[in-house]
C-alpha cells in the first residue's frame, strides 16, 4: 500500500523553487521545516488521542516521518499499513476467511474446519496489546496454578479432531484426505494432508470456573470462564482464554468501522497556518533583500 500523507498547499514556493535555494531565502526554507514538523506532531498527537487499539496506535505514530525533498518541499508520510484503513474506514470484515487457508485448522467429525484461538487478558492497570481484566476477576485469577507448555510436536493439517467438553481434543481414528487451501482448489503444498504443523503440549493447572465467577455479571462470565494462569519464560503469567471459530458459525465477523480522518482534519488546521507562515517569510525576505 502508498504511503498515507498530509498535503499542504503553500503558495508561490512551486513558482520560486527553480531559481532560489536555501542561501538565498533562508527564512522561507526555515518555514518549509517548521510547518513540516509541526505537522508531524500534530498527526502524531491526534494519533495518541483516538479511539484506537494500542496495537495499532504505537507502530502508527512510529511510522510518521518527514521527508524534505528540497530546501523549501516536505512531505509527512506514514507507511503504516493499516493507516488508509483507520483515516478513511474499514469495510466489515468476516474472520472466518482465514480457515479457507490457514494450515493449523481442524475438522470437527462432520468435516467443519476451526481453529482454537488464544485471547490474552492483561492485569489491572495494563492495556498494552489486550483489555485488562477486572479486578475482582484478577484476584480469583492470579491464585490459581499455573499450567506450562511442556513440549513441541506435530500433528496434521486438517486433522480431524473429536471435541469433548470433558477430556478436551484428540485426534480422531479415522482420518480422511484435507483440502489445505479452498480458495486455490488445491493443496498449495502439494503434500495435502501430509503436511504436519507445530503442535505444543500443555500440563495444565487452575483454570476459572462459571461457578468461581458466580458474583460477577453474565458477560464477564461468559468472557473469562475457562481462563488460565499460563507460565511464560521471564518466570511470570500469562492469563489466556480460548476461544473456538467454527466455519459456518454466525460469529468472528468485525463490524464495519468510520474513517477518523486524523491526517485530513490535521491538514485542514494547519493549511491557513502554513500559508501566512509561508507569505510572511516572503514578506521579510522582500524587504531584506529591498
Amino acid at each position: 500500500m502508498p504511503n498515507y500523507q498530509i498535503t499542504l498547499e503553500l503558495p508561490s514556493v512551486s513558482d520560486i523553487e527553480h531559481v532560489v535555494n536555501e542561501a538565498v531565502f533562508p527564512l522561507l526554507a526555515q518555514a518549509v521545516r517548521a510547518i513540516a514538523q509541526e505537522a508531524q506532531l500534530n498527526w502524531i498527537e491526534a494519533v495518541k488521542n483516538a479511539k484506537l487499539w494500542s496495537g495499532e496506535k504505537t507502530p502508527y505514530i512510529d511510522s510518521i516521518k518527514v521527508n524534505y525533498l528540497s530546501d523549501f518541499s516536505a512531505e509527512v508520510v506514514s507507511d503504516y499499513k493499516y493507516a488508509y484503513e483507520i483515516e478513511n474506514g474499514r469495510a466489515a470484515k468476516d474472520l472466518k476467511a482465514m480457515l479457507n487457508t490457514g494450515t493449523k485448522v481442524r475438522r470437527t467429525l462432520s468435516g467443519k474446519r476451526f481453529l482454537v484461538i488464544p485471547m490474552r487478558h492483561n492485569t489491572p492497570k495494563n492495556s498494552a496489546l489486550a483489555p485488562p481484566m477486572p479486578a475482582s476477576v484478577y484476584a480469583l485469577a492470579k491464585q490459581m496454578k499455573q499450567s506450562s507448555v511442556t513440549g513441541q510436536g506435530t500433528r496434521r493439517s486438517g486433522e480431524v479432531t473429536i471435541l469433548s467438553p470433558t477430556t478436551g481434543m484428540s485426534a480422531a481414528p479415522r482420518q480422511t484426505p484435507f483440502l489445505t487451501d479452498l480458495t486455490r482448489r488445491n493443496p498449495y503444498t502439494g503434500k495435502g494432508m501430509n503436511y504436519l504443523v507445530s503442535q505444543s503440549s500443555y500440563k495444565w493447572g487452575g483454570h476459572l470456573t462459571r461457578a468461581m465467577l458466580k458474583d460477577e455479571a453474565p458477560d464477564i462470565r461468559k468472557r473469562y470462564a475457562g481462563m488460565v494462569r499460563m507460565k511464560v519464560s521471564t518466570g511470570g503469567s500469562a492469563y489466556l482464554t480460548f476461544r473456538t471459530m467454527m466455519e459456518g458459525s454466525s460469529g468472528w465477523v468485525v463490524g464495519a468501522k468510520p474513517g477518523l480522518f486524523l491526517a485530513k482534519n490535521v491538514a485542514e488546521h494547519l493549511q491557513p497556518i502554513a500559508t501566512q507562515a509561508i507569505e510572511e517569510a516572503m514578506r521579510q525576505e522582500g524587504s531584506t533583500s529591498g
